[in-house]
């Protein structure tokens, strides 16, 4: 009898189930609406959910210069070619360039890095153009889509500056792909700069927070894409923007201005890099797009607590024991450790002429180092002649030139070893001036790039260029007395296709005696192309 009556209960529960699935139509039935879960369809449905994925962008963004110790951040700085080299070992890769192979793990890491920044921006493109999220107007979603592309670009400009064209994405990678094919390199700056264009009509003249990027920003990179596929107007135009005051109020700074302003022997060019001193919204009218760091702060770096430049560029005289130092880094001296040291072109070479430039100052530039003891037959506080510098460590590792631009003589908590902890500039005004000046030579109007050039250079005090001295390689020099250690020199380098020819005139002896041609472009990774079964990745010619 209690078999019979549960068997009846049942069948009226299936019959009841049955009668309102009936009742249901297909669609509404199929769709799938979770609430207990984020998918694709409901993880974006307001501009703080898109906000949280910008952020994994800017946190991309901040490995470019905080990944790791030693010389790993610097190689995209430049590191092997004309500008700087690693002194601790002429073996290393890019003091060895037959080392820079499809299995090295600094290019590997680049392209998986700019992927990963291509994959988030197109999550955020395509789920902020879906029904359902919930906008207060069409501006504020486009603004939202403007920055997805923005970082899209900056990617792709990132990936085929070096390792030529590349694999076009333009929507979120859901599913796996094994089928993946090159395209070519103009198609790739082509598709940056379409990116670009709209992200210079959409995004705003003011960031909302330091860090954020604006339409300078977009307009700073546009132009540069430009004239990588030859829009000299483009470029030109571009720049302008940023410029004349069109895309907000930036301006080369020309007074002292800062946290420490007040301070005596310094100059502006010493102000742009004291700590506090970065952000636009502390009176910083040249800083474009700055990348936030914060010293022991969740999120405010990638490794250690804090950025490692200063121990990375700076030397280590502060353990020159030969010199009467005792080994203990003061916070008067920094804890360089000299990972990366700039080559002789950098130092030296680029500053012939350079009258009272600025950049070159003793405050810009620390080239005198003093005795911290009797040794004789010197005494404690003589200048440290070149003559006393007789090894390879000497030179490479104790003694040279100290950029005040990467450290600090006054540290946080007055700890020299962590406790330099500046914003780093993406972009700064007078790239944008480098980049029309570039623009307006390859238009052959050198007498406008002179104009251009030279707004930076009056800024520096330095002697004023002449037209018929404009070149490539001048305009490269500039960048070097302006932006070293700043600028993403291989880059730059890369897009010009100068890699070989820099290096192999003004390179580290090493790094002039291995690169080859063939490193203008570096190696597709192999795991990118071991993993393509469906379709063949070419690699680059000569790896």
């Amino acid at each position: 009898m209690k078999n019979m009556q549960s068997y009846k209960i049942t069948f009226w529960i299936v019959i009841g189930l049955l009668s309102v699935l009936i009742s249901c139509s297909d669609e509404d039935f199929l769709e799938e609406n979770r609430k207990d879960a984020l998918t694709t369809e409901n993880a974006f449905l307001t501009k703080s959910q898109f906000e949280s994925l910008l952020g994994s962008m800017y946190r991309k963004v901040q490995n470019f210069y905080n990944a790791g110790d030693g010389d790993t951040d610097a190689w995209p700085l430049g590191l092997g070619t004309d500008a700087m080299f690693f002194p601790r070992d002429d073996s290393s890769i890019f003091n060895d360039w037959s080392k820079l192979n499809s299995f090295d793990g600094y290019s590997s890491r680049w392209y998986t890095w700019q992927y990963e920044i291509i994959n988030y921006a197109n999550t955020v493109i395509d789920a902020a153009q879906r029904e359902g999220v919930e906008w207060s107007s069409d501006e504020e979603r486009d603004e939202i889509i403007a920055e997805g592309r923005f970082f899209r670009a900056f990617a792709y400009r990132n990936l085929t500056n070096i390792f030529g064209g590349v694999p076009i994405l333009d929507a979120p990678v859901i599913a796996p792909k094994v089928d993946f094919t090159r395209n070519s390199r103009e198609e790739c700056w082509q598709f940056a700069k379409d990116d670009l264009l709209f992200a210079s009509n959409h995004l705003p003249i003011t960031e909302s927070r330091p860090g954020k990027v604006t339409r300078a920003a977009a307009d700073h990179l546009l132009a540069e894409v430009s004239i990588s596929l030859k829009d000299w107007e483009g470029a030109i135009a571009a720049s302008t923007r940023v410029i004349d005051g069109s895309d907000g109020d930036y301006e080369l700074m020309t007074g002292r201005f800062g946290s420490r302003a007040n301070e005596s022997g310094k100059n502006i060019y010493w102000d742009l890099f004291r700590m506090g001193n970065q952000n636009y919204d502390t009176g910083n009218k040249e800083a474009i797009w700055v990348a936030q760091m914060e010293y022991n702060v969740p999120g405010g770096t990638i490794q250690f607590g804090r950025p490692t430049i200063e121990r990375m560029m700076w030397s280590a005289f502060w353990d020159f024991k030969k010199a009467g130092y005792n080994g203990q880094a003061q916070d008067s001296t920094g804890r360089g450790v000299a990972f990366v040291r700039p080559t002789t072109y950098t130092n030296y070479t680029v500053w012939k002429g350079a009258g009272s430039d600025l950049r070159n100052s003793e405050a810009a530039i620390k080239r005198k180092y003093f005795f911290a003891d009797d040794v004789a037959p010197y005494s404690k506080g003589d200048l440290i002649p070149k003559s006393f510098l007789t090894t390879r460590e000497d030179s490479l590792q104790f003694i040279y030139p100290n950029w005040s631009k990467f450290g600090t003589d006054k540290h946080l908590d007055g700890k020299p070893d962590g406790g330099y902890v500046r914003d780093y500039y993406v972009m700064r005004l007078p790239e944008t001036y480098l980049l029309r000046a570039e623009a307006h030579l390859g238009n052959n109007r050198p007498d406008l790039a002179a104009v251009d050039i030279n707004a930076i250079r009056s800024r520096a005090q330095a002697p004023l260029v002449d037209p018929a001295d404009v070149d490539i390689d001048y305009i490269l020099d500039e960048r070097i007395r302006e932006l070293f250690g700043e600028e993403f020199r291989m880059l730059t380098l890369g897009r010009l296709g100068k890699i070989y020819d820099r290096t192999k005139r003004f390179g580290y002896e090493p790094a002039r005696n291995s690169i080859k041609e063939h490193n203008n472009l570096f190696p597709i990774p192999q795991t990118v192309i071991d993993r393509n079964v469906g379709a063949k990745m070419e690699q680059n010619p000569g790896y």
